[in-house]
């Protein structure tokens, strides 16, 4: 009969090979094509100053809180879409979207940020805008406390 060392030595070896470093330059090439593909997830408060300022019409900010909360205060060219509402807002046609929010729906793979008032529901949306398949959703993790400290000094 086999002792347990004999029986458990090849199976941490499978393991191990698992986790096995790949060469630095493997590393260094999917870095730079992964910054090529795509932005990184979370945004700061400087890119969101400036798609103000630009006015950029292919990146659309969604503010994710609740109305009340929207009421004291958005960042400018940002549009409402309540939290409680992505899910069913994200599945829905282009034009009944458009009806219902009135703005045009993004698609999977344009450039849509969230926030809502510190980053928590953001990053709620975000993730689960990403699981859905947009691809070009982030998230601003400052959010509104962030923007509105920020624009006050």
């Amino acid at each position: 009969m086999p002792s347990f060392t004999s029986l458990a030595i090849p199976a941490l070896y499978q393991t191990s090979r698992q986790f096995a470093p790949r060469s630095m330059a493997a590393t260094i090439r999917q870095a730079q094509f992964a910054s090529k593909a795509s932005k990184p997830d979370l945004v700061t408060y400087e890119e969101i100053d400036t798609l103000i300022h630009q006015d950029n019409k292919n990146v659309l900010l969604i503010d994710v809180r609740e109305p009340g909360e929207v009421a004291q205060g958005v960042i400018p060219t940002s549009h409402h879409v309540p939290l409680a509402n992505i899910q069913e807002a994200l599945a829905l046609p282009d034009k009944e979207f458009e009806a219902r929010f009135g703005f045009k729906k993004f698609g999977k793979d344009d450039e849509v940020i969230f926030y809502c008032r510190s980053g928590r529901r953001s990053g709620l949306a975000f993730n689960l805008a990403r699981q859905l398949g947009y691809n070009g959703a982030r998230n601003y993790s400052g959010s509104w406390l962030d923007y509105e400290a920020k624009t006050k000094k």
